[in-house]
């Protein structure tokens, strides 16, 4: 049996390392491969997924622009929509109410609108605050932000985009420097600062 440390007969100890970092190599690279296979396959799995998405789906993410929900869908699309919401939008969001109102004026062939406003009798002004109020929100800044951000509610997030390749690129950088240590010091060189 052989083990690294010791010397094979007519292999000087160099040839060794150099042996020894060739095999790690190889077996980097075909983990990196698989890890790639991999990817690509889940990502072409996903993609039919994707493509066919229910009319419930679709209702869901009509509202999530701009909380309305702007087309007319069969009836049964809104049901299906309020019952697939998720737990935070249902919870923490008007989006229940909002589909259940596009259901109620799908019912009548018309469009959603959007939220009526409340109508007040009395034309007394309540308060007299006198700051003015931003008319325009745009801006190339804002406008950047916004075509970044997600487009229905289903997207991944960009941060958590970001995050996640971060920590890959730390990982890889952590194994590199981990096997140039383990390489260096079985060469028998001076340890790896």
């Amino acid at each position: 049996m052989f083990t690294i440390g010791s010397r094979r007969r007519g292999r000087p100890p160099h040839r060794l390392a150099v042996t020894v970092s060739r095999t790690l190599s190889r077996r980097l690279l075909r983990t990196l491969v698989l890890v790639g296979v991999a990817a690509a396959a889940m990502t072409a799995t996903a993609a039919p997924a994707l493509a066919a998405e229910s009319c419930g789906k679709q209702v869901v993410n009509d509202w999530y622009g701009d909380g309305r929900v702007d087309k007319i869908y069969p009836l049964h699309c809104y049901e299906d929509a309020i019952n697939a919401l998720p737990t935070d939008l249902s919870d923490y969001s008007s989006a229940k109410e909002d589909i259940q109102r596009a259901l109620q004026l799908a019912l009548r062939h018309k469009p959603d609108t959007g939220p009526r406003t409340p109508t007040t009798t009395d034309t007394t002004p309540t308060t007299t605050d006198t700051t003015p109020t931003p008319t325009d929100t745009g801006g190339p800044l804002n406008e950047a932000v916004d075509s970044l951000g997600p487009s229905n509610a289903d997207s991944v997030p960009i941060p958590l985009l970001v995050l996640g390749g971060l920590a890959l690129l730390l990982l890889a950088a952590g194994s590199a420097g981990y096997l140039r240590r383990r390489l260096r010091g079985r060469r028998g060189g001076p340890p790896a600062a």
